[in-house]
């Protein structure tokens, strides 16, 4: 039986949600990624930023993994401006010759993309026997 693992690649910050409106100040989010509810990636990040993840899970069954951002400004609250499923089904599907995915969110006055994966993982090669 196949198992399969995620694939957490890249995120792109195309506009952050932040709009406190000082030039003195960049416009910043902080962006956290929750694989089913526990954070696996957390940074800030501004407009035009692209941030390599290294983030690869095993995966038994279906994971939702959420994109989480606030302005970084004191009492500023989070909102999740999307959410993927991870699974099986995904093998296959994705961009040719890569098999990642794309996922674009506009949401709360933020623009990000997401780039994964679901890939099957090789089965351990058996180790030849000792030569002796």
């Amino acid at each position: 039986m196949a198992s399969y693992e995620g694939v957490l690649s890249r995120i792109h910050c195309q506009s952050p949600r932040s709009n406190h409106n000082d030039p003195t100040r960049p416009e910043l989010d902080v962006v956290t990624l929750r694989w089913d509810g526990e954070q696996v990636a957390r940074r800030d990040m501004g407009t035009g930023e692209g941030w390599t993840l290294d983030v690869t899970r095993p995966l038994p069954g279906p994971a939702t993994v959420e994109v989480v951002v606030r302005p970084n400004v004191d009492g500023s609250v989070e909102d999740v401006i999307g959410t993927v499923v991870l699974s099986e089904d995904l093998v296959g599907r994705g961009i040719p010759a890569t098999d990642f995915h794309v996922a674009r969110f506009d949401e709360a006055g933020a623009q990000y993309q997401l780039t994964y994966k679901v890939q099957v993982v090789p089965d351990p090669v058996d180790a030849p026997p000792p030569v002796g």
